[in-house]
């Protein structure tokens, strides 16, 4: 089976995620406090969905916005 691509396609530019692994660490930061120093409220809530969205942000990011090809529909 042949790959459909160009072979002359230069690869991924990377240089630009810092903001990423940024967000990230901050995001283990405020978990970390937020475990240590606070009660479960709505506070935990908005951390936990902050957490989601980043997420689906890094995983965007990675994946290029393409769906893999064991989660589509057959």
């Amino acid at each position: 089976m042949q790959i459909d691509h160009d072979p002359e396609e230069p690869p991924r530019d990377r240089t630009g995620t810092w903001p990423l692994w940024l967000g990230a660490f901050m995001i283990a930061v405020f978990w970390v406090g937020n475990l240590l120093y606070m009660p479960m409220d709505w506070n935990s809530v908005c951390l936990g969905a902050i957490t989601g969205g980043v997420f689906v942000i890094i995983m965007n990011e990675v994946t290029g916005n393409k769906v893999p090809k064991w989660m589509r529909p057959r």
